[in-house]
């Protein structure tokens, strides 16, 4: 059964690449690492001239994600992210107790937490911090008297994770839990003090003590904006997700581990505290939904039977793997529909998310001007040779995020000023959300044409009308 689980997780990450952020790994890598331009200025951007570009705090990341395209071009993308969530998945189905893997309601709740978090089954460097975060909370779990060694290792898992992504903070709440778990239970020992080497493992990162408060920074600063605007740092109760069927399968799931940890008394375990926990960081950033919700089934498995209801008949259990396995052969085959559209088992770039047409018509016949991009095509842009461009998903200048991006969806008025200010004679907006906008604020202008479009985006010109034609 642990298998035709396994496949099922797995059916589920198996699609084109969809993350724009992505295409700026790739960027970053080449003009950046590999050539040894270890600095901080964005170089990409008109309207920052001169902005910080903030990248050292997960260069390893790049550097992987880099060496998977260059040995297998886009394929390689979808290869890292497969591998990294198979990881993920692993954790959850090798924890104890595993014979829970046959019983139908882990199974179902199995099911749940891969649909829960299947909207995050992206190539983004936030899950090497995912799988991290799983990984050492499964293992605190079962960890009691540590020794010197298991420090040891500790503090280079800690160091890893930093050169990687700064989501260690999780890691960092979840391990004071646990030793402050096992203070109170008098199993603290003399080895304890091998502890302090994880936080000096943090400083040991291109930026030092600048890059250990980073993740710290950014949360007090540039995710209070982001929560507002982007989908990703909002939280799980937002209206935007109310109907979602990934955010949905998040609640049922949270729900039904609360009456599990009810049902066995087992509130006062470190588990329903580490669940406790997950539960509370995923709802108020749905960004954190893929490893809480794996957290979750590892905590509640020892729990996750059914007492009054016998279903673990070998004829069920044949037919349960059936539907596992029939699910995975259906979505490897024919993909399958989540809240961000349908998901097709093909390698390469989405043709939905990225204006490979659009951008190659801008590459033969641009006019003069400056050209808007939607927020999630500047990574694109930028790997594919156009620069400078108005703005990417890397840019940490709240100002000018809500004054100008957002500004520029905003009302007619500032949008025209803001047109004025760079100079716009050129648009790429994207088909899901800016286009509706842009089509507000320029449907009574009739000097912006659309001049291009494919699946993700439309091009659209500033081309006044002849003289003789008005």
């Amino acid at each position: 059964m642990r298998w035709a689980l396994f496949l099922f997780a797995l059916s589920f990450t198996a699609f084109a690449v969809q993350s724009g952020d992505a295409l700026m790994y790739l960027a970053l890598a080449n003009d950046f690492i590999l050539t040894g331009e270890w600095r901080q200025i964005d170089p990409y951007l008109y309207s920052l001239p001169g902005g910080t570009l903030v990248w050292w705090h997960e260069y390893l990341s790049y550097l992987i994600f880099y060496g998977a395209w260059w040995t297998l071009g886009y394929a390689g993308l979808t290869l890292v992210k497969v591998l990294v969530l198979s990881a993920m998945f692993y954790v959850a189905l090798n924890s104890e107790p595993r014979a829970r893997n046959g019983g139908a309601l882990w199974i179902a709740l199995f099911m749940l937490a891969i649909l829960a978090g299947s909207f995050r089954y992206i190539e983004r460097s936030s899950m090497f911090s995912d799988l991290f975060t799983l990984g050492l909370a499964a293992t605190l779990l079962k960890t009691t008297r540590p020794s010197r060694k298991f420090f040891l290792g500790l503090a280079g898992f800690f160091w890893l994770w930093i050169q990687l992504h700064p989501g260690f903070v999780a890691g960092l709440i979840f391990l004071g839990v646990w030793c402050l778990w096992e203070l109170y239970h008098s199993r603290v020992t003399r080895e304890f003090y091998w502890l302090a080497l994880t936080p000096a493992a943090l400083l040991l990162n291109p930026l030092g003590f600048e890059g250990a408060l980073y993740p710290f920074q950014f949360a007090f600063n540039e995710a209070r904006t982001l929560k507002l605007y982007n989908f990703e740092w909002m939280p799980a109760y937002h209206p935007a997700f109310r109907f979602a069927p990934e955010t949905l399968a998040f609640w049922i799931l949270s729900l039904a581990s609360l009456i599990l940890l009810l049902r066995a008394r087992a509130l006062k375990t470190l588990g329903a505290v580490f669940a406790l926990i997950a539960f509370a960081l995923s709802a108020q950033t749905v960004r954190f939904v893929p490893w809480s919700s794996l957290l979750l089934l590892i905590c509640i498995k020892p729990y996750a039977e059914l007492t009054r209801v016998r279903l673990d008949r070998p004829w069920l259990r044949r037919g349960i793997a059936i539907l596992l396995f029939a699910v995975a052969a259906k979505n490897l085959t024919f993909g399958y529909m989540s809240s961000s559209g349908q998901r097709l088992p093909r390698l390469g770039l989405d043709p939905k998310f990225f204006p490979s047409t659009t951008i190659e018509f801008l590459k033969q016949r641009p006019i003069p001007g400056r050209l808007y991009n939607s927020h999630d095509f500047g990574s694109a842009l930028v790997w594919n040779g156009i620069r400078p461009i108005f703005h990417h998903g890397f840019v940490t200048d709240m100002q000018f995020y809500k004054g100008d991006v957002m500004g520029a969806l905003g009302t007619r008025e500032r949008f025209l000023e803001l047109a004025d200010k760079y100079g716009w004679t050129m648009l790429l907006v994207d088909k899901f959300n800016g286009y509706r906008e842009m089509h507000r604020i320029l449907s009574p202008i009739p000097e912006w044409k659309i001049v291009a479009e494919d699946e993700a985006a439309y091009l659209i010109y500033k081309m006044p009308d002849p003289p003789h034609a008005r």
